[in-house]
């Protein structure tokens, strides 16, 4: 099975700065595509998804090979995912 083109889509938009955190990244490709690619069932991923300290590297780094990128930077994307929470959550708490 051919590869789904939007992950070159992703791999540029990172690349270039536009997606600056992992949540990003389902603006361009559904979760879906990315869970069935990634052999995990759809109701797992979004349940990571929702709650990314949960994610296994291992499972990062494979979604990092999708999108043709290094597993830091993916791993990168995650940690802003996380500051950016912590900083709203901040905030709300005044």
């Amino acid at each position: 099975m051919a590869k789904d083109r939007r992950y070159i889509t992703v791999k540029n938009l990172i690349t270039a700065g536009y997606i600056k955190s992992f949540s990003g990244i389902f603006d361009a490709i559904p979760k879906t595509v990315i869970a069935r690619d990634l052999g995990m069932n759809n109701n797992r991923f979004t349940k990571l998804m929702n709650d990314v300290t949960l994610f296994r590297l291992e499972e990062l780094y494979r979604l990092a090979r999708l999108l043709e990128i290094d597993g830091m930077v993916l791993i990168n994307l995650v940690v802003q995912q996380l500051n950016e929470k912590k900083e709203k959550k901040k905030i709300q708490q005044g």
